[in-house]
């Protein structure tokens, strides 16, 4: 919604690949206004996935500033404004933001509540997070944190590499410590954030194409590949919480 009440012209092309990065991106521009600061944690070097360049840049036009934070950055696709630090230790005022957004970034976490703790600091009144990460209850992210238990990470970054093309300085080590629908919920309530919507995103295809016709009876048992949460700071009781809600399909990464 605009500054002016008016409906967004939000650029979805509502392809099956862009399924993902488009309800991610839907949930985020529910909460931009002209006057709003957005802090984008555990940036990366671009805002959305590959190809999706349209969209993140009407994303950062929908904002007055959008900052983007991560241990070590330097250069940024979609992003002037940006700042070294830690989700454990933002290094921003009280009540200074107005949108907080984590992408693939909270199956990272070894203490996602400390995190989850000083994003409700930094957040103004009715400011909200938005949440995206893999769910620990799909085959194919419970495989990849066996393997993380049992591998040593140089091979288990090969097999992530089999199923997914980002390069290996963009696979990191995870901990998956909120990464259950209800151990999320809990986790950002224990804050003292107010859920807002729950949304489970659908696995799209298998893994590994060699392995399709092994995988598509897992994917069936175990649809949901990643979770998506909207949280507020001291939203008004009349917000809904809409509950578990299924949304789109998409292609998903194993991290």
């Amino acid at each position: 919604m605009s500054a002016a009440g008016t409906p967004l012209q939000i650029p979805l092309t509502g392809a099956r690949w862009a399924a993902k990065s488009e309800a991610y991106a839907s949930l985020i521009a529910e909460h931009l206004f002209a006057e709003s600061v957005w802090l984008d944690a555990g940036c990366g070097d671009r805002l959305l996935e590959d190809d999706m360049d349209p969209l993140e840049n009407w994303l950062v036009t929908q904002c007055n500033t959008i900052i983007g934070m991560d241990l070590a950055v330097t250069s940024h696709r979609n992003i002037r404004r940006l700042a070294q630090g830690s989700l454990y230790h933002l290094p921003f005022a009280d009540n200074s933001l107005d949108l907080v957004t984590c992408r693939m970034v909270v199956e990272h976490l070894d203490d996602p509540t400390k995190a989850f703790l000083e994003i409700h600091r930094c957040l103004r009144n009715n400011g909200a997070i938005v949440v995206i990460t893999p769910n620990l209850r799909n085959y194919g992210v419970f495989g990849n944190a066996i393997a993380t238990r049992l591998l040593k990470e140089n091979w288990r970054l090969k097999l992530v590499q089999s199923s997914d093309a980002r390069p290996q300085e963009d696979v990191f080590p995870v901990r998956y410590r909120a990464n259950t629908m209800p151990k999320l919920v809990r986790l950002i309530e224990k804050s003292g954030l107010q859920i807002h919507r729950q949304i489970g995103l659908r696995q799209l295809r298998p893994y590994w194409q060699k392995s399709a016709s092994l995988e598509k009876p897992l994917m069936k048992l175990t649809p949901t590949y990643a979770l998506m949460v909207c949280a507020h700071k001291n939203a008004a009781e009349s917000l809904p919480n809409l509950g578990p809600k299924l949304v789109r399909s998409y292609e998903g990464s194993t991290t």
